[in-house]
């Protein structure tokens, strides 16, 4: 599947503050490379001020195997010993604008809603360093006149619409609540004031999902994967993936496929499953997918070959789940149920299935879960929207689809179903669970 290359070191990089989350963090190729050789790189950086160091834009030439004319572009202020949340990402657009993000840094209650600080935001500036005449905030003196947008937590991916030309970055949230977002000028997608996420500790960060004059992601993942890199695949070299968005999961280890029709997520799936934690992901000039796995380096990925091994991959999987489930037993389903719960579930309903009041419906003794087998299959199955009272109190009732598999369903709901003083009686099959369609929710 892969080729094995020498690696070249690069000299005349500029000093980097090496803390944390920060470093080298992203090289991007001006959009004419070929003729201008210009990169652009966002690192981690001290230079003046006080110690510890911010996220910073540079530009520079290469020349053979060193950098010259290095200049920065932008830097973040101030200076912080926090180790978190750097960001960064580098993306063009096709009117002559460099794009890049910095996370929070860890300071979030005061950076990602104020324009006047750094940090929390996506910035834009021509590809000479300047500021755009219409960036969003040029007209206030306070702001800083490079946002583009703001109120976001930390993003590590970025990559642009192949049809549309926007933006689109990934970022991390807290304990679930990992976000896609399309990127609209001037917009607030309101961390932390909204999000689908709860704090490490369990408790809640907000009680709201949604807020006047804030945007919604295009997508989130509860539990978090915690996503780094993003492109979309617009090659035929793969021709059953055009037009799908790829996901690094750092989490989790694998290379996550989503497949997008009209404005909504309508599928996901792991592709190279625990290859390891997964960097970056890029479509290379040549139509190939290249990951970047931390520890391993730069693998590509061949399609013929990716398709004969997954699709032996999935019958010898299918025969031997098909075989295994027909003499597995209630017990142990629910033990198989079990380990699933831990993967995708107990970020939100935590290990004792309490939920968050107001954020997170309980499943502990669970009358919405009892009363509404079915409803609640089709929910994990296809993704839940809309309010649903559990236990005499109104939830939001949004569940993304966690890409689970039929068997995979059954098991989560038979162990869900016999904890925490549910005691049903109910046995859930996969063959129960592939006749639920989608209208049960509708």
């Amino acid at each position: 599947m892969f080729k094995t290359v020498i690696k070249t070191a690069i000299e005349g990089l500029p000093d980097i503050y090496a803390r944390g989350q920060g470093g080298l963090l992203d090289v991007a190729l001006h959009p004419d490379f070929k003729n201008n050789s210009i990169l652009y790189m966002t690192l981690a950086a001290t230079l003046d001020g006080d110690a510890g160091g911010n996220t910073s834009l540079y530009k520079a030439k290469l020349v053979d195997k060193h950098l010259e004319e290095v200049s920065l572009l932008y830097k973040a202020t101030p200076n912080t010993k926090k180790g978190q949340h750097f960001g960064s990402r580098i993306a063009f657009d096709n009117e002559g604008h460099v794009y890049f993000s910095v996370g929070d840094r860890g300071n979030r209650d005061e950076n990602p809603q104020d324009i006047t600080k750094d940090g929390g935001k996506i910035y834009r500036l021509n590809l000479d360093g300047s500021i755009p005449e219409d960036n969003p905030f040029v007209s206030n003196p306070n702001a800083k006149h490079a946002v583009f947008s703001y109120g976001h937590r930390n993003p590590q991916g970025m990559t642009v619409h192949p049809k549309t030309g926007a933006i689109w970055v990934n970022e991390h949230g807290p304990q679930g609540g990992d976000e896609i977002n399309e990127i609209v000028k001037g917009k607030n997608f309101g961390w932390p004031v909204i999000t689908y996420g709860i704090n490490y500790s369990g408790t809640p960060i907000t009680d709201k999902t949604k807020a006047p004059n804030m945007e919604q992601p295009f997508y989130y993942w509860v539990p978090s994967i915690a996503p780094s890199g993003m492109t979309f695949s617009t090659s035929g070299i793969y021709p059953e993936w055009r037009d799908n968005l790829f996901v690094g999961s750092l989490k989790f280890e694998y290379l996550e496929r989503l497949i997008i029709e009209g404005s909504e997520v309508t599928k996901r799936e792991k592709i190279l499953d625990k290859v390891g934690r997964v960097r970056n992901v890029k479509e290379g000039p040549d139509g190939y997918l290249f990951i970047g796995v931390e520890g391993k380096g730069i693998l590509r990925i061949i399609p013929k070959r990716m398709r004969v091994l997954l699709t032996a991959y999935l019958v010898f999987v299918g025969f031997v789940s098909l075989h295994l489930f027909q003499n597995k037993t209630k017990a142990e389903s629910i033990e198989a149920g079990a380990e699933i719960y831990q993967d995708f579930c107990v970020q939100c309903h935590l290990t004792n299935g309490k939920g968050v009041s107001g954020v997170f419906p309980p499943l502990q003794s669970s009358d919405y879960l009892l009363d509404n087998v079915d409803l609640s299959i089709a929910g994990i199955k296809y993704g839940l929207k809309g309010k649903i009272i559990v236990n005499e109190e109104e939830y939001d009732g949004v569940m993304n689809n966690q890409g689970l598999d039929e068997e995979e369903i059954a098991d989560v709901m038979n162990y869900i179903l016999n904890q925490w003083g549910n005691s049903s009686d109910d046995f859930v099959t996969p063959d129960r669970v592939s006749q639920i369609q989608k209208s049960i929710l509708e």
